[in-house]
């Protein structure tokens, strides 16, 4: 059946119909067995670059938190000291220590400290010390620069310099001040 008519047609061009059927199956089965394989396998490539990026993305996200972290840190030791955080009693022989070694530091003599009340003041505690000390007058100089880096925020709001004695050749000094700290009040 199939036969007849295919005898009367040209080998030539039963070669040609055979190389055309074989090429719509190669169509065929190229669009829709093949061709959903790559587009799957496409959308799943770009989905990893995108994760990847995320991955990348959050890494560079992480690094610039850290960053912050440390800045705020940084921030917050120079607004507060390293007192910033402690309770008002232990705050207040904390500083006392720290002015004895930044006076040792600066090469004079912490002669008394007394802790004056601490107040509320806004949002704000102020803790104010009453404060003396003899030494030259640049190592005085320093010793007040050094306190203001070291403790963080505070104010000089009264100081008196006079002469250590009646010798003229002395240059020694004796500086009374009332140093004042502030830092957050706790709410």
């Amino acid at each position: 059946m199939i036969r007849e008519p295919l005898i009367g047609i040209e080998p030539r061009s039963l070669q040609l119909i055979l190389a055309m059927v074989a090429v719509l199956i190669t169509t065929a089965v190229g669009l829709y067995m093949i061709k959903p394989q790559y587009l799957e396998f496409r959308d799943r490539r770009v989905s990893f670059e995108m994760l990847q990026n995320q991955i990348d993305d959050q890494a560079q996200l992480q690094a610039a938190i850290d960053e912050e972290r440390s800045q705020i840190r940084a921030l917050t030791l120079q607004l507060h000291g390293e007192a910033g955080n402690m309770p008002v009693n232990e705050m207040e022989s904390y500083l006392v220590g720290r002015l004895q070694e930044l006076a040792w530091d600066a090469g004079i003599d912490l002669v008394g400290v007394r802790p004056g009340p601490a107040k509320r003041i806004m949002e704000f505690e102020e803790i104010s010390f009453e404060v003396d000390v003899a030494g030259e007058y640049r190592s005085l100089y320093r010793w007040l620069d050094s306190i203001g880096d070291a403790l963080g925020f505070m104010l000089v709001t009264n100081y008196e310099i006079s002469l250590s004695g009646r010798n003229s050749s002395n240059t020694e000094l004796n500086m009374h001040v009332t140093i004042v700290f502030y830092r957050t009040a706790d709410k």
